[in-house]
């Protein structure tokens, strides 16, 4: 066999032992044996004449680095390497961690409150009595506005102003009978008037 056949055939057994090397566990042997091959194939190409082996160290420097990123991207869906790797989250909620502060969190999303100071847009709010750091979900919120939790974002509730009637109602009940406008009193007729 001529030298550029033997150069092209240790091109080949390095490119092989490279793949086997991500795909079998040999302790580097095989990546040994690969460097090898591609420093054989380099030796033998030059012994065939420059130009070939200018050639065979071009095709390597191009083919090594697109062979091993190849093997890099695929290599975590091979058997070995779902083997030896963690699997990937496939959700947010499996990195964050298990504790009953970030559990409850989540379980006061839905749940109403109020602002304890101006959110621009991070703040804090009081729900049920006890306060929580949040975050505003659009513009600022005003001190002692009613809230309504929306979501949890990095360990803080994410909230937004609650203009529904239920939070109007709770904030009337709240203030003093004084506070109320008379004008809504006046209008009603009394029913036991002569």
């Amino acid at each position: 066999m001529s030298p550029l056949v033997w150069s092209i055939v240790l091109l080949a057994l390095g490119l092989v032992f490279l793949v086997l090397e991500f795909l079998i566990p040999s302790g580097g042997a095989l990546g040994v044996l690969c460097a090898l091959s591609f420093l054989a194939a380099i030796v033998v190409g030059y012994m065939a004449g420059p130009w070939i082996g200018i050639t065979v160290l071009l095709a390597e420097c191009l083919i090594v680095p697109l062979s091993v990123s190849a093997a890099v991207r695929f290599w975590p869906d091979t058997p070995i390497g779902k083997l030896m790797l963690i699997p990937r989250p496939r959700t947010s909620d499996e990195v964050l961690p298990e504790t009953i502060a970030y559990r409850g969190l989540k379980d006061l999303v839905g749940r109403r409150g109020q602002s304890r100071g101006l959110m621009v847009p991070g703040g804090s709010v009081v729900i049920d009595g006890k306060a929580f750091d949040a975050v505003s979900e659009g513009p600022s919120i005003d001190p002692h506005q009613p809230v309504i939790v929306v979501g949890v974002s990095t360990q803080r509730l994410v909230v937004r102003p609650d203009h529904t009637i239920e939070a109007q109602l709770a904030e009337q009940s709240s203030a003093p009978i004084t506070d109320q406008p008379q004008a809504l009193i006046a209008d009603i007729p009394d029913p036991f008037a002569e």
